[in-house]
């Protein structure tokens, strides 16, 4: 199934502060506009410094119709209450009939901001793994 705008706006992970969206190749990316220095952040370093993932997440989205959606919430309260008031850790995952959801929240620091970044890679990179093992596909 592709995903589509109006299907993500009726998860839970939706939220109202969401005023913004890059949406380019595979990747989602839900955001308020007063956190679009970070949105862009993550969309430059994964065009740029990671583009291996990039490549191998085009051509799962290419196959599969799925996307990889990242949000960024204001705050932890927002996050817990979109992931279901789980114990909030600085990165919630969530698998989806339409791909993955990737969480967290609004980093207030640089040294926060790398932090989460790498943990996005790493969700990033163990999701399309395992893909590829349940889909006996080759990106």
């Amino acid at each position: 199934m592709a995903a589509s705008y109006s299907s993500f706006l009726t998860t839970q992970y939706y939220s109202p502060v969401f005023n913004t969206a890059l949406f380019d190749g595979p990747f989602r990316i839900y955001f308020s506009q007063s956190y679009e220095s970070v949105a862009l952040k993550i969309y430059h370093l994964l065009q740029t410094q990671d583009l291996g993932i990039w490549t191998e997440y085009k051509k799962w989205s290419e196959k599969t119709k799925k996307h990889a959606f990242i949000l960024i919430y204001p705050s932890e309260q927002d996050l817990a209450i979109a992931f279901d008031g789980d114990r909030v850790s600085s990165l919630m995952s969530r698998l989806w009939e339409e791909g993955l959801i990737l969480g967290f929240a609004n980093p207030h620091a640089d040294e926060s901001f790398a932090g989460i970044y790498q943990n996005i890679l790493t969700q990033l990179k163990n999701f399309i793994g395992a893909e590829k093992t349940n889909l006996n596909l080759e990106f």
